[in-house]
């Protein structure tokens, strides 16, 4: 019932009052205890009663001097939306009643109506009154979830446009799970100093201080802490005042260092990127940002190759040092064949400035991944003067270049795993969490259980239980424990549970397994 113990509200508006008391005694005696009943003896004091109380049900007699009844629960559904309002007509005022439905009247009663018609529509209206609260609460549930689930989407929709993985759900189809339109926007990326050396309060503090700043100031995604650095995607609306919006953006990023600098006293660094169109102008404007905290660089201008004698512009490298960041080979093919066209076909570079230029882009590029700890060997042409190998064997450059950062990617990621599996091997006694052992691999909680479930192909939790259950089962074999015993010994305290958790990984309890063990 709604509200438990609670008792319905209703009213009786009926200028008659014993055409009101009667009906009061009927619905005392057909569903005693479930009312709380209120009079009201023309419209006026209907509408006043509405205004101090809310009522599920109302009676409204259609003929009261004064406010006539229909023009009360017009004034009254305004009100009380939820109301269920029953007219109550003789005959000479049917037609009354017909307009009365256009109103949001539930139902209507001709006077003198019977016992049975009025217990009977009651009822009905009590167990609508019932699916209607049911849903109102799943509602609210529904909400309650979706603020839960809104940052668990936020931090996968960022770690989609950071890392380049590939989930079930597109990162499109995030945004409009998260009804965040993404037309044009750009990347920040802040840099925490010393992350490695703060305790996890610490850069929780901060990061909270970054989230909440940013989240004041724009509707923004806000990735987790990844390796130091938090990531900020913005949507932004073009005007025509393109540079001013950029210097404004720049602006921000200082702001967003001074802020955290009060708030926290501790220094981060803020990179921005360009302002790009879609989710994959979100991850190439990321990785520009990206690119300056690698480079050393406050700003892209600043690049080593502004040399007047450097032919290959500042954009082109940072176009491509973004395209093999992203691992995306045909991306940093085409931007290497862009440069090269410029190259020979605009400026007519003979072979000599040709390669000179491209030694230069790979030395450049080379610098990029070891900064990154990549094991990277500097570059050399062979002693060619041939222009189309001098553009195959730069292809193929580009092609080891990234074939490095994968498998090197591919090493470090398979290096984590085995590292966590080793903890767990070794604590599976413990009450070890996901946030403990991603502190233990220094890595983002929520990157490293993306990460394991790929690898490992079950989570977290998943491998655990397996650890702890096979574990359970070689105990089975000494006869000296009982359950009890065992179910201690693999790290679960409850051997309720224990059984719970035996039973749906080898589908069977563990007193069945252990007397197909005696029975072998």
């Amino acid at each position: 019932m709604k509200g438990g113990s609670i008792m319905y509200r209703l009213l009786i508006a009926d200028d008659e009052p014993l055409e009101r008391e009667g009906l009061e005694l009927t619905i005392k005696k057909g569903l005693p205890e479930l009312f709380k009943i209120d009079h009201a003896e023309n419209g006026r004091v209907a509408i006043e009663c509405a205004e101090k109380n809310h009522y599920d049900i109302i009676f409204m007699d259609i003929k009261m001097p004064g406010i006539q009844g229909l023009e009360a629960v017009e004034v009254i559904r305004k009100k009380l939306p939820l109301a269920k309002i029953i007219i109550v007509t003789a005959y000479d005022y049917f037609s009354y009643a017909k307009a009365a439905i256009s109103l949001g009247v539930k139902d209507y009663i001709l006077k003198p109506a019977k016992r049975e018609q009025i217990i009977s529509l009651l009822k009905g209206l009590i167990a609508e009154i019932e699916h209607d609260y049911q849903k109102r609460v799943e509602e609210l549930h529904h909400i309650e979830m979706l603020s839960h689930f809104r940052p668990l989407t936020e931090n996968e929709l960022s770690l989609m446009i950071m890392l380049n993985t590939i989930q079930d759900i597109s990162p499109d189809e995030m945004t409009n799970l998260l009804d965040f339109k993404v037309e044009y926007g750009f990347s920040k990326v802040v840099c925490i100093d010393s992350h490695d050396l703060l305790q996890d309060l610490d850069l929780k503090r901060i990061y909270e201080c970054v989230k909440h700043y940013m989240k004041s100031e724009n509707n923004c995604i806000v990735s987790p802490i990844v390796d130091g650095k938090i990531a900020i995607f913005e949507p932004i609306e073009l005007n025509r005042l393109h540079l001013i919006q950029e210097i404004e953006i720049k602006n921000s990023a200082k702001k967003l260092k001074e802020y955290v600098q009060k708030q926290t006293g501790y220094s981060i660094r803020c990179e921005v990127g360009s302002i790009q169109k879609g989710i994959e102008g979100w991850r190439k404007s990321y990785f520009e940002a990206m690119y300056l905290f690698n480079a050393g660089l406050d700003e892209i201008s600043e690049t080593k190759l502004s040399s007047k004698f450097v032919k290959i512009t500042n954009d082109e490298l940072l176009a491509i040092s973004s395209a093999i960041n992203m691992l995306d080979l045909d991306l940093s093919l085409e931007q290497f064949s862009r440069i090269y066209d410029r190259l020979t076909l605009e400026l007519n570079l003979d072979t000599k400035q040709l390669k000179a230029e491209l030694i230069i882009l790979f030395n450049h590029l080379e610098q990029l991944l070891q900064q990154q700890n990549y094991q990277v060997t500097t570059f050399e042409f062979p002693d060619i003067d041939e222009v189309i190998l001098i553009k195959k064997i730069s292809e193929q450059q580009m092609i080891k270049l990234i074939q490095i950062m994968s498998k090197e990617k591919e090493t470090r990621i398979n290096h984590f795993v085995e590292l966590a599996k080793a903890y767990i091997y070794e604590n599976y006694r413990e009450d070890i969490s996901l946030v403990q052992i991603a502190n233990h691999v220094n890595l983002n909680s929520f990157y490293f259980s993306k990460m394991f479930k790929k690898k490992t192909g079950e989570t977290f939790s998943d491998f655990v239980m397996k650890v702890r259950i096979e574990q359970a089962k070689k105990l089975m074999q000494d006869d000296r424990l009982n359950l009890k015993e065992i179910s201690y010994e693999v790290g679960y305290k409850d051997p309720n549970y224990f059984s719970r958790v035996f039973k749906k990984y080898a589908n069977e309890s563990p007193k069945q397994y252990r007397n197909k063990l005696i029975n072998r």
